[in-house]
């Protein structure tokens, strides 16, 4: 049976044997992003058969991620549905990357065949990852993000500002400005309370999961930050951004200029999901993203 334990920092060294060979821009798929929703997610693991099986539980239901490792795959996916089902109507897989959803169907239609159980699929547009050429979000060219560049130019004219990366040395400075953005700004939104969780697991873990971040200060004030960290050897993914709302270009300014940081080593920034919020839906669309990862949802269910 398959045993499966809670994530800890402890098995992040054991998470990147396995994630390494795993050539996947989807955020879900870093130790990092695991570990910092790990508790609102109820993230859990377990090792069998040469593979790292991921499962995250939310409202009483559990999805499993796509198995990482180099053994039989077909093996290790009748294991998880058998035992499943075993106890529960459905099993789900959650997020898996294009590249590997023919394996995973393929894999699907000769179960189902077998053993007369039912599936669908489903596309989840509000988790689609918005992805962008580094050094395009850093020069911000071209007549359809001239609002941008707009912006920023109205920030630098009009302030006196500064720009620094995040070091022991002004972390809790951050923290406070979060803290002061979470009072107006944290309603009953799931989205944001859980991202806010997460957020503040990443300022106490900032050094221990090797994460990057910048912030932008006017004068001696902050009034931006962004935090993120390699997914892969060519993608940078962008997790928490904030800005002060108040401060014209604010946004603009802190997107620039850690994209041009990022830019002179990783091609792609993956700048996370919108959440099926509408504001940020429209904020990361004007961006211009290269193009959107798809994210999908395979559920397996008894007919009997």
């Amino acid at each position: 049976m398959l045993q499966f334990q809670p994530l800890d920092l402890n098995a992040q060294s054991v998470f990147l044997s396995f994630s390494k060979k795993f050539d996947c821009q989807l955020m879900n798929y870093s130790f990092a992003v695991l570990f910092l929703y790990r508790d609102v997610c109820r993230v859990q693991y377990a090792i069998s058969d040469k593979f790292l099986l991921i499962k995250a539980t939310q409202k009483e239901e559990s999805f499993f991620m796509f198995p990482l490792g180099d053994g039989n795959l077909p093996a290790i996916l009748d294991k998880i549905v058998l035992e499943t089902l075993s106890t529960h109507k459905s099993v789900r897989f959650y997020q898996f990357c294009n590249d590997y959803a023919p394996l995973l169907l393929q894999w699907t239609e000769e179960f189902c065949e077998k053993t007369g159980n039912q599936f669908r699929t489903n596309s989840i547009r509000e988790d689609f990852e918005y992805i962008y050429y580094a050094e395009k979000l850093a020069r911000l060219e071209g007549h359809l993000l001239k609002p941008k560049r707009n912006q920023i130019n109205h920030f630098t004219q009009h302030n006196i500002w500064n720009f620094t990366h995040i070091s022991k040395e002004n972390i809790e400075k951050i923290k406070h400005f979060n803290n002061l953005w979470d009072a107006n700004k944290i309603s009953s939104e799931t989205s944001l309370e859980k991202e806010n969780i997460a957020l503040e697991e990443a300022f106490t873990y900032f050094f221990d999961l090797n994460m990057q971040g910048v912030l932008l200060q006017i004068e001696d004030k902050i009034v931006a930050f962004s935090i993120g960290f390699p997914l892969n050897t060519t993608t940078f993914l962008i997790l928490f951004e904030k800005a002060d709302r108040t401060c014209k270009g604010a946004y603009a300014m802190i997107n620039r200029l850690f994209a041009n940081e990022i830019s002179k080593k990783y091609k792609y920034i993956n700048r996370a999901e919108d959440a099926g919020v509408e504001g940020l839906r429209k904020a990361k669309l004007s961006y211009q993203p290269e193009y959107l990862i798809e994210v999908n949802e395979l559920e397996i269910f008894k007919t009997k």
